[in-house]
């Protein structure tokens, strides 16, 4: 009895670690998409690699910017300033509380989302007009008005009175909290936080582009620009956000990839059995009689066999539709020649040596969403690979000694997959993610399941026959 019920723990605890990667990373996929707002994924990402620039020579400036979209013939760019202040205090009559400064432009939530309890962000207008208007988080608005309306009230910053005109609702979600560093955070116009503070400069620009598919071609467009306007690519980061998630988003399809491959082998592997039987029943046949009159007399049996061997056949091209995709490999890893084992030794010694230069570099907003949900998207690959499909494993291979039928196996394991996903379903809204459930994925791993339990329990019926 013991022996059982770790048996079906092992089973279904596998179970929900799979699905949890296809159901939870297609969720996080979706709120990341969320999380960069109008634009999406459709962006270059450009910062500088050391935000400790004491002397600006990489930061950018308004002229710059300005040159910079004639160069790529855009005015979908949106820029932020941080302050060189280790700490920025702000303040109403009686309260002094220490924030994130962040200077930005009207743009900016269409690159980042920007949700508001009430309000608004700040406009083109009082962009251009450089008014002392300030967006702050729901946080520092109770803290400092012990109220989240606080829409036309005003607090101090630099020495200078300036008025809110939003407030920001906080990110709810898991990859909000993960990328929550605790600190407050107030938005004002760019230009107004560098005429008032010195220390202070564009740290980071966000630039609107097309899908540059799997090409590089965004990424180049961009370092040209930043040549034409006498600066530096190497001292920045260049990210192209859609070739980002191009990989981010392979991850579940090549899992489903992967059990869909090992499920076709299966069900291949039961046509070579059908054909042997087959085979071994003609040649039996005709031992002592001619092939017509075999083939005549063991047609039923052999129409079943074809049968089958067409259905199963019929499986294998509705799997293989359902788990096809098109890979992206970015260019940079593959090499002129395949065996090439110092081309691999250099770029592992870049990402070395990549995570040496960035030491203290501050990753913007946008950067910390994308790296959440890489991580997280990670542990989910790691949880379904390693522990869950050994557990499952296991479990389905301990299940030969619980003398259990495959009907009642099939639906005793089809009850704990849907108890599963219902599980999963409410985690994902405990997280508050998007409830987006991959159909296909879900299908293909049920397939998978189901093959192995018909797999162990075809096994277990050998064994009996051959005792």
């Amino acid at each position: 009895m013991k022996k059982g019920k770790a048996v079906w723990i092992l089973s279904f605890s596998g179970i929900l670690m799979i699905l949890s990667f296809i159901v939870l990373g297609t969720a996080l996929l979706k709120e990341c998409y969320r999380l960069n707002s109008n634009y999406d994924m459709q962006k270059v990402l450009v910062s500088v690699k050391n935000q400790i620039d004491s002397q600006g020579k990489n930061s950018f400036t308004i002229d710059d910017i300005d040159r910079l979209k004639k160069e790529l013939s855009t005015e979908d760019v949106s820029y932020t300033a941080l302050s060189g202040l280790i700490n920025t205090s702000v303040s109403n009559s009686n309260t002094v509380l220490t924030a994130r400064l962040i200077g930005t432009d009207h743009t900016y939530p269409n690159f980042s989302n920007m949700a508001l309890i009430n309000g608004s962000f700040i406009t083109q207008k009082q962009e251009k007009e450089e008014a002392m208007v300030a967006v702050i988080d729901e946080e520092l608005a109770w803290d400092l008005f012990k109220s989240v309306d606080a829409t036309g009230k005003t607090l101090d910053i630099y020495g200078k009175t300036f008025q809110v005109t939003g407030v920001l609702k906080k990110e709810g979600s898991i990859i909000g909290k993960l990328t929550d560093d605790g600190m407050p955070k107030v938005y004002i116009p760019a230009k107004v936080m560098l005429d008032m503070d010195n220390t202070a400069g564009i740290t980071a620009m966000q630039i609107r582009t097309a899908d540059g598919n799997t090409l590089d071609q965004n990424k180049s467009n961009v370092s040209a620009a930043l040549g034409q306007i006498s600066k530096d690519p190497s001292n920045y980061n260049i990210v192209d956000y859609n070739l980002k998630y191009a990989l981010m988003r392979q991850g579940p399809l090549l899992f489903a990839f992967v059990m869909g491959i090992a499920s076709m082998l299966i069900l291949l592997k039961h046509v070579k059995k059908l054909t042997i039987k087959a085979y071994s029943l003609i040649t039996e046949g005709c031992r002592t009689d001619y092939l017509s009159n075999v083939i005549k007399e063991n047609k039923a049996e052999l129409a079943v066999y074809l049968l089958e061997m067409m259905v199963v056949f019929i499986g294998i091209v509705f799997i293989w539709r359902g788990i096809s995709f098109k890979p992206y490999i970015p260019p940079r890893y593959i090499p002129d020649e395949l065996i090439d084992i110092s081309y691999y030794r250099n770029i592992i010694k870049g990402f070395i040596q990549g995570g040496i230069r960035d030491m203290g570099y501050i990753p913007t907003q946008s950067e910390l969403y994308v790296n959440a949900t890489n991580m997280l998207l990670n542990l989910l690959f790691f949880l379904a690979v390693m522990p869950g499909c050994l557990l499952l494993y296991i479990g389905l291979r301990e299940m030969k000694g619980l003398n259990i039928d495959t009907n009642k196996l099939t639906m005793i394991i089809g009850v704990g997959f849907v108890f599963s996903l219902a599980l999963l379903v409410v985690t994902a809204y405990m997280m508050q993610l998007p409830l987006i459930l991959d159909i296909k994925g879900i299908l293909v791993t049920w397939v998978f399941i189901f093959l192995n339990i018909l797999k162990t329990n075809n096994g277990k019926e050998s064994e009996m026959k051959n005792v």
